[in-house]
């Protein structure tokens, strides 16, 4: 049986390092890894479901039957406590996550404090002190979250369990876009939160825009498990996962997804232009001929879709006029705001926001007159407000200590998968959707990161390498 390895560090927690995988392969225990193959297979399974119909009852934090499972990840940090004597941090990403949501609660009632001295207690039916600590629990969850992924990881003493379980949620995801398709726009209506006609691909989502990523990071983690495969299976699951790929970049109407692929590919692009090394000299070759293809087969539909959507729609104009709200908010207050007194400002910016966007697409675009209609209903409103970017949502909450808690994380994933370029790719396409998704409800964020953390950031954990798995 193996302990955990104990190390003391400056916070004045204790920071644990996992036994290997290749060592406990080495003890030849299977015990319960039936039973935690199952589990781990649920999890990714809810990880992926963020539309589920709870939403409707508790609100959006519902929208992701995650939330269930948190007295479940209560009781196994109890457990730990009690079996360590001492509170763990495993790895960086957790010590990050904690600074700053120990940070947000401090600011979070520091603001709240202030409004009490002013004498506002209410904005709109929300309590502003109980809001705070409602949004705070979102941060909560992920932190827990993603502890509880790294204890399963560590029960699981093969990296074929793993594959198996990716590979099953892949499937499972293939099978629901192709029944979407099959059935838009009455596409399993049972299992969203609504069940008005949707005309797009969005898996177990809201919607299109925020189904790219699940497909990103789950695809990325197959294709690194890939390599623990006989040559045959190897193969045969690369073509799958290419396959699964470009079967959803076929079919998604996401704009957000296709930029931020673009965006993926220049950024790569740039990050081999160093021919010192032949490999960096063949891999930029290819990946300017896939720039091209990409180009040419998908931006003019980029295009057209934008300029669709700045013509009858106003979803862009709502999503860019909530980002300057936040940036607004930051220069008046670059601490932040916290997570209840927000509403406030979110609120008493929105005017300089709408004047602002309307001079910017006035001057890039030449549009006199842009639809805010929907920003202007939250003038008046006290539901979901909130900016409609995970990055500058955040950054609304924790001012430039929020920034340097996405450099630091951001740093780290980078730094970690240097050496592997399928993981780095998930990496970058997952820090640039942070511009255009919320993050609160997409565990699959941060399932790759804590599956990098735990499984690549060997520096965290005293180990040099992992070894495959024997056939």
């Amino acid at each position: 049986m193996y302990r955990s390895h104990l190390m003391k560090s400056s916070m004045g927690v204790v920071q644990q390092s996992y036994p290997p995988l290749d060592q406990r392969l080495e003890a030849g225990s299977s015990k319960g890894q039936p039973f935690f193959a199952m589990y781990l297979c649920i999890l990714l399974l809810l990880t992926v479901y963020q539309d589920f119909p709870l939403a409707n009852m508790i609100g959006e934090i519902g929208r992701s039957p995650i939330i269930l499972f948190m007295p479940l990840f209560v009781l196994c940090e109890v457990v730990q406590l009690s079996k360590h004597k001492k509170f763990i941090v495993a790895t960086k990403l957790q010590k990050y996550l904690l600074v700053f949501i120990l940070y947000l609660s401090f600011i979070s009632v520091l603001y709240v404090f202030f409004k009490f001295i002013g004498g506002s207690y209410q904005f709109g039916s929300e309590n502003i002190l109980v809001k705070s600590f409602k949004v705070l629990i979102y941060f909560i969850l992920i932190f827990l979250y993603i502890r509880h992924l790294h204890l399963v990881f560590s029960k699981i003493n093969s990296y074929k369990v793993l594959y198996g379980c990716f590979f099953a949620i892949v499937t499972l995801l293939l099978s629901i876009m192709i029944i979407e398709l099959i059935s838009i726009p009455n596409a399993l209506p049972f299992m969203h939160a609504g069940s008005n006609p949707y005309w797009r691909v969005r898996l177990l989502t809201s919607e299109s825009s925020t189904a790219g990523s699940i497909v990103v990071v789950y695809a990325a983690i197959l294709a690194y498990l890939t390599q623990y495969l006989g040559k045959f299976a190897k193969t045969a699951s690369f073509i799958y996962i290419i396959g699964f790929f470009i079967y959803y970049l076929v079919v998604t109407s996401s704009k957000g997804f296709l930029i931020v692929c673009m965006l993926t590919l220049l950024f790569t692009l740039i990050k081999f232009m160093d021919f010192r090394k032949k490999r960096n000299f063949f891999l930029l070759i290819l990946m300017a001929a896939l720039m091209y293809l990409f180009v040419s087969h998908f931006s003019q539909g980029v295009v057209n879709s934008f300029q669709n959507d700045m013509a009858n729609y106003s979803s862009s104009y709502t999503r860019f006029g909530t980002i300057l709200i936040a940036f607004i908010t930051v220069f008046h207050h670059p601490l932040g705001v916290g997570t209840g007194a927000y509403l406030f400002y979110f609120q008493e910016y929105i005017h300089s926001a709408i004047n602002g966007l309307s001079n910017f697409y006035y001057n890039m675009f030449g549009i006199s007159q842009i639809n805010t209609g929907e920003l202007l209903q939250y003038v008046s409103s006290d539901k979901n407000l909130g900016v409609k970017s995970g990055l500058f949502q955040w950054m609304m909450f924790g001012g430039i200590f929020a920034l340097v808690f996405f450099y630091y994380v951001a740093k780290n994933m980078v730094k970690t998968t240097k050496s592997n370029a399928i993981l780095s790719l998930a990496v970058i396409f997952i820090l640039l959707s942070l511009l255009f998704i919320a993050l609160e409800i997409k565990y699959e964020v941060w399932l790759l990161f804590a599956f990098i953390s735990y499984f690549l950031s060997t520096s965290e954990r005293n180990q040099s390498s992992l070894t495959k798995v024997t056939k």
